[in-house]
């Protein structure tokens, strides 16, 4: 084998060595998974027969998020585990790449806390055979603690690769939900610069002249 031929399979080896570290690192919910454009989570979903559409929907709604876009958000309704279900894919606003998938599974007024128990339960078990389970994370103040008690809301966390994955389930008066988190620590880092970066431009297109006076 000439040394040409070697490094090229070796070039070879360590890009395959790349894709499958990066996918190992994505989260993935049942055919979408971090990384994802637009295009492919319509796609992925369409394969489903799920329709995915741009959040905020209404009569007059936009197609498309407009090129300044601090938000970008598509979402769908299905039914998971027998319930109805809504799920939020949020997008980095520049490089448009899917970095936080938050599914919320909402239980009906039939239903009592006994079921939204067990629905969590049977979740967190699934999880808990993908990802490092970190515990119940605490109260961000000893206000929210108290909060979180009145409204009974319980937290679970796990860690994976580079994903943080949360469990909030939240008892009402009149049912209850069940709220999964997705998200992508390094797209997220990088959505957050993406962020910053469209707050400014937008600032810069309507500020005209206005800088020179301070």
């Amino acid at each position: 084998m000439s040394h040409r031929a070697a490094t090229k399979r070796i070039i070879s080896a360590l890009g395959l060595l790349l894709i499958a570290s990066a996918s190992a690192d994505a989260f993935v919910f049942d055919v979408w998974k971090s990384g994802m454009k637009p295009d492919r989570v319509i796609e992925a979903g369409k394969k489903k027969d799920v329709s995915v559409k741009l959040a905020g929907g209404g009569l007059f709604s936009k197609k498309e998020p407009e090129d300044l876009a601090v938000k970008v958000e598509y979402q769908c309704d299905t039914k998971l585990m027998g319930y109805d279900a809504r799920i939020l894919f949020s997008f980095a606003p520049l490089s448009r790449v899917l970095h936080t998938l938050r599914v919320t599974v909402v239980l009906p007024m039939s239903s009592e806390k006994a079921d939204m128990d067990v629905l969590a339960d049977t979740i967190a078990r699934q999880l808990d055979t993908k990802y490092r389970d970190q515990g119940e994370p605490a109260a961000e103040s000893m206000i929210g603690g108290l909060v979180d008690k009145v409204r009974d809301v319980k937290r679970r966390t796990w860690k994976g690769g580079g994903d943080t994955v949360t469990m909030e389930s939240h008892w009402k008066m009149m049912g209850g939900e069940v709220v999964v988190l997705y998200v992508d620590d390094k797209l997220a880092e990088k959505a957050a610069v993406e962020d910053r970066r469209v707050r400014e431009k937008k600032l810069e297109r309507s500020s005209g002249g206005d800088r020179s006076k301070f």
